[in-house]
């Protein structure tokens, strides 16, 4: 019986809490923070705003993981009124409409919680003719308002001034109340406040200037929802001059009663708190390390035990925060009481002190977090990163599940009703598959035996078997990412990695222990599965969403540990048509081959299509039986095959939807999502089919040129490639059925598709009787590309849409603040990947004008569309070379081919598109690009990818320098100029028999015999001189015969690598953008003439260095890079350009504003960087010259790695940043605003070390200047 049975989570009945007010501005982060963290406290599910003060089309984000959804009303008129509607992630509110009146007057939102329909508004009235705007509002109102209609917001006006003003009257026209009141009226809206204390006097405001207190923050209800107010408040007055008024409402909506608890990981970065669980854990395991307790059990109950110290420790730190907060509170709420009653002085006075002490305490609590968010910005900015991902990125919906249907076709609707829906739908797909029986296992068996040919020997076992070390484990932590959800106990991968020393002993004791047979703890392998809805799909389905399965990290780490040892016996075991998760196995190695296909199809002699086929949930579906019997037909047995039964032996998991937990059910079959492991168990899986299809002479493939090609596997993307469909698909469909039957694959027909090569009419009538699969209109989508019939649309048909799609991103991004490395960061992360997969998967011939197009676009976007100040040639080079690495598509196009070149003459990967590229010609792939193109076969023109290979090895040869004609690598065989067979023996002797090279008789630019390098080899016999003397008549008859006799070039020396280079595009693409002798950036010149004096390249190379590596911050970075290129606009060449009147200075207006002089000789600049010198001489007892080629070049008379260990760096450059803030407004920097940077940075880099364990080196860098600063001279500084 299931454990938890059907039953579903425990619910309580919803309470909706609305609250409005009015903000005075939102464009300081940290009152935003304070605002998010107060409508947290006061369990607000929805929140009304006025007066956020947001520009339009650039207001700063209001959310955060608890808000998620924000609505904003601005004016075009700048940063004045404003209204907007927040909702919590908890209310389970699905979108309608939203209605913003576009003069930051009011914003309506429309939509359903639990299948009721609410309007909410948020308004914000003029202090004159309030009636007049108001009219209009309700005009616009009446017309958008469906169901319960709830209005709040700021009316500037007391709309009972007997009862909600203290002075009992108001200067405001009484036709004006009238008319707003009529108009209340009208709308069926109840004052909610004023009905709940009828004869109550409290206010919303106070006007120091008239001394009165004002209720002008009003929350209005339906009539007809009143049965559903619980209860309203007006609350203290804080950091607004208006106070907060609430509505709490009962709700339609259920909420679960219980959540996950999850480590809240800023918690490991506090050293205290880090000691004292460190503490807790040590004595722990010292306490339990008992052998008469089970290591599982150990280690189990050390979570719970963990987990309630660190609960505590959380309540601890929340309970010291918030108790001062919650006293202050409610002795200001006291005081404002008082003060309305008596309006005394004194009592007012200690209430703004009160107020004053609550601002303070508020903001010491966000300071902090403010802090760590600037520094994560600081250093995390604009680089290839997440945080620039997530800023990119389409921000996805909210996965709010509405409502699903039933397999009946009702709906369930009810969060308990749509948990156990998921819930349902889940446990039976995890539990499809057939009971084991006797019978079935011996079909099994019988199965395997004629499918599975190669087992592990023992050896291969015995490294499988070994116990699991520490050393493995802490590899595997490595490879974990922080940040992710963790999984049911909670403990992320931070936590394991902080506390590593403690705890990888007893985990790998418990894991050791697995090898006796016994078994994980139940609650190690429950596993939490959230859902993400498909785009595209019906959002009622279950099966439209997508699962995701938290594992518990300590269970990913055991699993990661039996991958790594198990990827290197993968390849052996699985043969070459699975592509897919294969170490050293590429995407690219199927499309080339179904290119190769397509293109050796046209030439034959039967008809061909391909079959894409569509598995249904097939990593879901595997069936354990079938699993473990082909693991052990393989030879994994022993200690590695009982710690897989562990991870499988009860597995459960639980459905998290909308917040709410199912209860846990039992998993029967599948490899488990999230798990490192599960890629792998596939592929091994699906083998035994793939072998049935390779071996079933009923299924007729394409000929190579060393066997037969009839499918491709991407994991469970199966690709066929048929030919003799008539009776090749019978064949194909037969042995799904007996895999299928065994291991629970299933395949949708409807869903799986075809596309006819050759097949002529009336064999595809026939086919489309016999079977239901759906036919490709001229094109087939596979692994991210399109395979057309016809090679001839390929380019057409892949690279235009792809590019249509990245236009309309840059156009996107580029209205986003992103800087101009940052851009850059944007191209190298997010469009060159997309660009490169394309280049890789097919390697075909581009016109030369799509990359113009590229180059184009790539530069309007770094440049903001304005006229570039770097050469495109200059971004493009190293950042060791003075570029700053802006990627070339052409030579990232250009190094994909070379690779292939590569691949073709070292063999590779094993890749079976090379077999196909093989046999299509007459000469053999690796001695292709080295014999004379005058030699090469006329076949290879018309091969659609060996074609464009060949032309770009023609132009890239000679413009890269790669190689010669002749060269070095001439082959003795395959060379239609050297017809001349060479005897076995003679090929024995030299290093590759089976390609015989000309650098293997090569030795000191000499011909040298083979038998003459190694001492102690036998002499030769008269047919190997003879082979020689030909072989050596034939290289001197070459022309440029002492090309052949020079030395290996770099590229040539991959080629004649064992293997190709693993990272080859990026070896290749760095060999392409560093040409042998490179022209220095022109700014290297002009540096020069400015100083009057050569600057030597190893001067440079400093510079280099120091501005890309010299500071973690890219703003930094990005600074001195833009120094160094002469990027500033001075007066003389504003002057020059017709923009400006004068040439002058803008500081001194004294002398010509050249470079040299806005950076360094300006009167009024030089006292600052005199100041700077002598600072940088007291805190570090460096005197530095006082020389531009110092200060602005930072060519510093001091080792690199010395420099990056002084506070010398973080000094000069903060002070460089300063002259560029200053540029233009005619002012110099000030010393108290660069001990004001210095400070700001030594802060980021204190908490950033701080989370890195790094604090003492950090306190030794920064030690004298914090000694400075303290000292008189210091504080004199920052005056």
């Amino acid at each position: 019986m299931e454990r938890g049975g059907g039953q579903s989570p425990g619910f309580r009945r919803g309470l909706m809490g609305i609250l409005t007010l009015n903000v005075r501005g939102l464009n300081i982060p940290e009152k935003r923070q304070r605002l998010l963290r107060d409508l947290r406290r006061e369990n607000c599910s929805i929140a009304l705003l006025q007066e956020t003060h947001f520009k339009t089309g650039a207001h700063p984000t209001l959310r955060d993981s608890y808000y998620t959804t924000a609505y904003h009303d601005t004016t075009p008129e700048g940063k004045m009124r404003g209204a907007s509607i927040l909702i919590s992630k908890h209310l389970p509110f699905v979108y309608m409409d939203a209605l913003f009146l576009g003069d930051g007057r009011g914003v309506f939102l429309k939509g359903t919680i639990a299948e009721v329909k609410y309007t909410f508004a948020s308004i914000y009235l003029p202090n004159s003719r309030q009636h007049q705007c108001f009219s209009r509002i309700a005009q616009k109102l009446t017309k958008f308002a469906e169901g319960t209609l709830i209005l709040g917001g700021d009316f500037n006006v007391a709309m009972c001034p007997t009862e909600d003003s203290s002075a009992g009257t108001t200067r405001v026209p009484l036709h004006i109340l009238r008319s707003i009141r009529r108009s209340l009226k009208d709308l069926q809206l109840i004052d909610a406040w004023r009905l709940m204390h009828p004869s109550t006097r409290d206010y919303s405001f106070y006007s120091e200037v008239h001394s009165t207190y004002t209720r002008l923050d009003y929350i209005y209800v339906s009539h007809f929802a009143l049965d559903d107010l619980i209860s309203t408040s007006i609350h203290s007055r804080t950091w607004s001059d208006h106070a907060p008024v609430s509505v709490v409402l009962r709700s339609a909506h259920s909420r679960p009663k219980r959540f996950n608890w999850r480590l809240n990981t800023s918690l490991l970065q506090d050293q205290v708190l880090r000691d004292e669980i460190m503490t807790t854990l040590q004595h722990y395991f010292a306490e339990n390390g008992t052998e008469d307790v089970s290591p599982h059990t150990i280690w189990e109950a050390h979570k719970a035990t963990i987990r309630g110290h660190l609960i505590a420790i959380a309540s601890r730190k929340k309970r010291e925060r918030m108790d001062e907060t919650r006293a202050l509170i409610s002795e200001i709420r006291d005081l404002e009481l008082e003060h309305m009653r008596t309006a005394e002085a004194a009592t007012y006075a200690l209430l703004q002190q009160r107020r004053s002490r609550l601002t303070e305490l508020a903001h010491s609590q966000i300071h902090r977090a403010v802090l760590h968010s600037r520094c994560f910005f600081a250093y995390n900015e604009n680089k290839p990163g997440r945080l620039l991902a997530r800023m990119l990125q389409k921000r996805r919906a909210l996965a709010y599940v509405p409502r699903v249907r039933r397999p009946g076709g009702d709906f369930a609707q009810t969060p308990d009703a749509i948990v156990r829906a998921f819930r349902e739908y889940y446990a039976e797909l995890y539990t499809c598959a057939p009971t084991p029986d006797s019978d079935r296992n011996q079909r099994i068996l019988t199965y395997l035996s004629s499918r599975v040919h190669r087992r592990l020997t023992g050896p291969e076992r015995s490294s499988l078997n070994d116990p699991i070390s520490v050393e493995e484990l802490r590899l595997a932590l490595k490879r974990q990412k922080n940040g992710k959800a963790p999984g049911p106990d909670g403990l992320p991968s931070e936590y394991y990695r902080q506390f590593s020393h403690i705890l990888l002993p007893p985990l790998v004791a418990s894991l050791n222990a697995l090898r006796d047979g016994s078994s994980l703890h139940t609650q190690s392998q429950l596993a939490t599965i959230t859902v993400i809805p498909k785009e595209g799909k019906d959002p009622e389905l279950c099966s439209s969403y997508r699962p995701i399965s938290l594992l518990n990290c300590d269970l990913k780490l055991f699993s990661s540990v039996l991958a790594i040892r198990l990827q290197p016996f993968v390849p052996l075991l699985v043969k070459r048509d699975q592509v897919g998760f294969v170490p050293r196995r590429e995407a690219r190695d199927g499309t080339i081959r179904a290119l190769a296909v397509i293109h050796e199809a046209r030439g034959f002699d039967k008809s061909v299509l391909l079959l894409s086929t569509d598995a249904e949930k097939a990593f879901d579906r595997v069936a354990w039986s079938f699993l473990f019997s082909t693991l052990d037909a393989m030879g994994i047995s022993g200690e590695f095959y009982t710690w897989i039964a562990a991870l499988y032996s009860e597995p459960t998991a639980s459905v998290k939807v909308n917040g709410a937990l199912s209860c846990p059910f039992r998993v029967r079959n599948g490899t488990r999502q999230g798990c490192p492991l599960s890629p792998l168990l596939f592929a091994l899986s699906l083998e035994p089919f793939l072998e049935s299809i390779r071996n079933n002479p009923d299924i007729q493939g394409i000929p190579g040129r060393t066997g037969e090609h009839k499918v491709g596997a991407y994991a469970d993307d199966l690709l066929f490639f048929v030919a003799s469909p008539l009776e090749s698909l019978p064949a194909i469909l037969e042995e799904f059925q007996i895999y299928g039957d065994l291991a629970n694959l299933q395949i949708n027909m409807l869903k799986s598709e075809i596309l006819d090569i050759t097949v002529p009419t009336w064999e595809q009538t026939r086919l489309k009787d016999s079977f239901r699969f759906r036919w490709c209109e001229g094109a087939m989508s596979y692994l991210g590309i399109r395979l057309p019939a016809r090679l001839d649309t390929l380019f057409e048909d892949n690279f235009p849409p792809l590019w249509r799609t990245l236009t309309a991103e840059l156009l996107t991004w580029s209205k986003m603040h992103i800087s101009w490395f940052g851009r850059i960061s944007v191209l190298k992360m997010n469009v060159l990947p997309r660009l490169l997969y394309l280049f890789q998967t097919l390697p075909i011939r581009i016109p030369t004008s799509f990359f113009a197009l590229i180059k184009s676009a790539f530069l309007r976007f770094v440049w903001r569309a304005s006229r570039p100040r770097v050469r495109w040639t200059v971004l493009v080079r190293a950042k060791s070379g003075g570029g700053v690495a802006l990627p070339d598509p052409h030579r990232y196009y250009i190094a994909t081919h070379l690779l292939r070149i590569i691949e073709w003459s070292t063999g590779g990967r094993g890749a079976l598109w090379a077999d196909l590229e093989d046999s299509f010609t007459s000469v053999r792939l690796w001695s292709l690009p080295w014999i004379a193109a005058t030699s090469r076969p006329g076949e290879v023109r018309a091969h659609p990818t060996v074609a464009a290979t060949m032309r770009i090895w023609d132009t890239a040869t000679s413009r890269y320098q790669l190689s010669t004609f002749p060269s070095p690598l001439l082959p003795l065989a395959d060379n239609p100029a050297f017809r001349t067979t060479l005897t076995q023996s003679f090929r024995a002797r030299l290093p590759t028999p089976n390609k015989p090279r000309a650098a293997a008789l090569i030795l000191d630019a000499q011909y040298t015999p083979p038998w003459d390098r190694t001492a102690g080899t036998p002499p030769p016999t008269f047919l190997e001189r003879f082979n020689l003397a030909q072989v050596l008549h034939y290289l001197r008859s070459l022309p440029g015969t002492h090309r052949i006799l020079r030395d290996t070039g770099p590229f040539e020396k991959l080629c004649l690598a064992s293997a190709a280079p693993s990272h080859g595009i990026s070896t290749l693409y760095k060999m392409l953008v560093s040409p042998v002798a490179p022209d220095p950036p022109p700014f290297e010149a002009r540096w020069e003439e400015l100083l009057d004096e050569m600057i030597d390249e190893e001067s440079w190379v400093k510079t280099y260095e120091l501005i890309h590596r010299g500071s973690q911050q890219t703003r930094l970075q990005e600074q001195a890079y833009k120094i160094v290129t002469l990027w500033y606009c001075t007066p003389v060449l504003r002057f020059q350009m017709g923009l400006s009147l004068s040439s002058s200075c803008w500081r001194c207006d004294a002398e010509e504003g050249d470079y040299l002089h806005m950076w360094w000789s300006c009167a009024i600049l030089q006292p600052f960087w005199a100041q700077v010198h002598e600072v940088i001489l007291r805190v570090t007892d460096v005197d530095l010259p006082l020389t531009i080629r110092v200060f602005l070049l930072l060519q510093i008379p001091l080792s690199t790695t010395a420099l990056r260990r002084s506070v010398l760096l973080p000094l000069l450059l903060t002070a460089r940043s300063l002259v560029a803030l200053h540029w233009a407004n005619g002012s110099r920097p000030r010393g108290v605003d660069w001990v004001t940077r210095v400070e700001e940075l030594r802060m980021h880099e204190s908490l950033l070390v701080s989370a890195k364990g790094r604090t003492p080196q950090h306190l030794r860098k920064w030690f004298h200047w914090q000694d400075y600063v303290s000292s008189p001279e210091g504080r004199a500084l920052r005056v």
